[in-house]
């Protein structure tokens, strides 16, 4: 089985990713695959990660995976759950047996983000565009028919739902 659960940041797909793995599961935090995806600027120019989603809005760039690269690391494995998001995240729902959308109440993806910046000293400012950004994915996985699961859940609650 193959499964693709993505979501903005903020939703839990790293956590979850860390709970799952702990329990033996081949789940994989995208943002930590190496090779994986790159920021682009408008022109197609890979660049230096932004700072802050505001820079990356504001500049034009796109946050995106590799298709040929994940294809390859896909099929290393049966058992294969990726927990990640970009901005071509749609070109890639091929290579998945399913595919879920993970979201959260607007309300509680900005305090998860508020935590993580007040935690962080990296993060000099938040903005509300990853929230944005999780309000858009969730309508287009709703018009391309892909469940959505919620945020909220235990990580053993979104395992029982992914794994059937």
């Amino acid at each position: 089985m193959k499964v693709l659960v993505f979501g903005s940041a903020g939703t839990g797909k790293s956590f979850i990713t860390q709970t799952l793995r702990l329990e033996g599961i081949n789940a994989w935090d995208a943002d930590d695959i190496e090779g994986l995806s790159a920021w682009f600027d408008i022109e197609g120019n890979q660049v230096e990660a932004p700072a802050s989603a505001f820079e990356a809005l504001e500049n034009h760039y796109a946050f995106l995976w590799n298709k040929s690269f994940l294809s390859r690391l896909v099929d290393l494995h049966h058992h294969f759950y990726l927990f990640g998001g970009s901005g071509n995240v749609f070109d890639v729902l091929d290579l998945f047996d399913r595919v879920y959308c993970l979201t959260v109440d607007p309300e509680i993806q900005r305090q998860r983000l508020l935590e993580r910046a007040a935690s962080d000293p990296g993060r000099n400012r938040f903005d509300d565009s990853p929230v944005i950004w999780g309000q858009w994915l969730e309508k287009e996985a709703r018009i391309r028919h892909i469940a959505c699961i919620d945020g909220t859940l235990t990580p053993k609650q979104i395992w029982e739902i992914i794994r059937q």
